[in-house]
Parts: structure tokens; sequence; C-alpha cells
């Protein structure tokens, strides 16, 4: 528990994070961070985003059974590791939405590359980067 601290939440639902928490995350100044919770443990996990070694992508797919992995398999052809994810269903069985953030620090080729690539799937009917 040495490296642990007691914060306190502000009247602006705000924390502050101890400068050897923010080092060890490499948090800088508008650094973001992705809060991760826990329900069943009532926690949360922090991952800092560094801008120029994440992506964020918003799919517009079928909805279909394996849609999700073979877009994970596309990904993973291109050295991109799944950070956070959110998926939901637009209209069941037809059309889903998946937001996938991606670490691009060992990827291998461009997000345009991927993003042209992913577009010739029949399952994908857009991709959107909405943060490289």
């Amino acid at each position: 528990m040495r490296n642990s601290n007691i914060v306190k939440v502000d009247s602006k639902g705000r924390i502050l994070i101890p400068i050897h928490i923010r080092n060890f995350l490499k948090a800088k100044e508008g650094t973001e961070i992705v809060i991760i919770p826990d329900n069943e443990k009532s926690q949360v996990r922090m991952l800092p985003l560094v801008r120029e070694k994440t992506a964020e992508l918003k799919i517009l797919l079928s909805d279909l059974p394996g849609s999700l992995a073979g877009i994970a398999n596309t990904l993973s052809d291109y050295g991109m590791n799944i950070v956070m994810s959110e998926s939901r269903t637009l209209v069941k069985g037809k059309q889903a939405e998946w937001d996938v953030i991606v670490d691009t620090s060992e990827r291998n080729g461009t997000i345009e590359q991927l993003q042209k690539e992913l577009m010739q799937s029949k399952l994908i009917k857009n991709v959107e980067v909405v943060r490289k």
C-alpha cells in the first residue's frame, strides 16, 4: 500500500491525481485518461491515452455474428491492440456501431490504409477516424 493515496472528490466531482501516480502514468497536462469502471469490484482502472500512439475509430457495420471478430482480426493484422471499445446494436440483425480505441504504437501500416481495407469488407458500412 506504499504507493496508494487517499484523495477527496471536490465540489465539482474532480480528484487530484498525486504526482507520483501521474509520473507513473506519464500523464502531463492535457493527457487524456480513460477511466474504466469495474462494477463487480467497485473499482476503476485508469489508462492514459498518448496522442501519437492511439487512435479512435467509429465503425458502422452489419449486426451479424462474427462481425466484430472479423474487424478485430484486421486490427490485429495491422499490429493494433484494442485499448477500449463499446458496441451497440442500432437495428437488430441489420446494423451496429463499434467505437474502438486502439494502441497504434506498433502498427503495421497507416490508419488510412486500415480504414481503406476495412471499407472493402461487405460487413462494414462506414469507418470514421475520430482521432489519430
